[in-house]
Parts: structure tokens; sequence; C-alpha cells
């Protein structure tokens, strides 16, 4: 059953960074978009690409190892039908990020 993680104080997330959080089996990469804060999984599921160091534009992750795009919001593969990415809600609670995984 998923639970509420907390990760780091919103701080350590400025506008414009990421972090990665090794969780349980499964890292995942929490954005700060300066808008909103997004969590997914860090492995692409086109080749296992690791998504870490992946283009963000706006809310969508463009992956550098074959192109592919992922709406963080939805966690939609918008190249490939059937190639998305598991998302995770986040919520900010008393200046701490916390992730439900």
């Amino acid at each position: 059953m998923p639970k509420w993680e907390p990760l780091c104080p919103v701080a350590d997330l400025p506008p414009g960074s990421r972090k990665v959080f090794p969780l349980s089996a499964l890292d995942i990469i929490v954005f700060n978009t300066g808008k909103r804060f997004y969590a997914s999984a860090a492995e692409c599921p086109h080749e296992g690409s690791n998504l870490t160091d992946c283009e963000l534009q706006g809310h969508v992750l463009v992956c550098k190892a074959h192109g592919y795009k992922f709406d963080l919001a939805s966690g939609k593969c918008l190249t490939e039908a059937g190639m998305d990415i598991p998302i995770f809600p986040v919520e900010v609670r008393d200046g701490s990020i916390w992730v439900k995984f």
C-alpha cells in the first residue's frame, strides 16, 4: 500500500533543480519547475536509460538517450504510446517535500 514519505526541506530543491531519492527498490526524481514539484521514476521505460540528467522543458521531461518525451503531470509518453513512466504525488508539508509511493 502506498504511503507518504518525507524527502527533504523545500530549501534543498530550489526552482529549476532536481534531486534523486533512492526509495525502497526504486529511484525517484523530484523536480522543482519553479511552479510546482513533480516526482517520477528515474528510469526510462524505453531502454532503461537514467532520466536523472535529462532536459526539462516546462513539465515535459526529455530523455537524452533517445529523445523520448514524458509529461510529468500524467506520466504519459508523448513520443510512443505505452511507454509511460510512473508518477508519484508530491506535497509540501511544514517546509518539507513529501512523496507518496
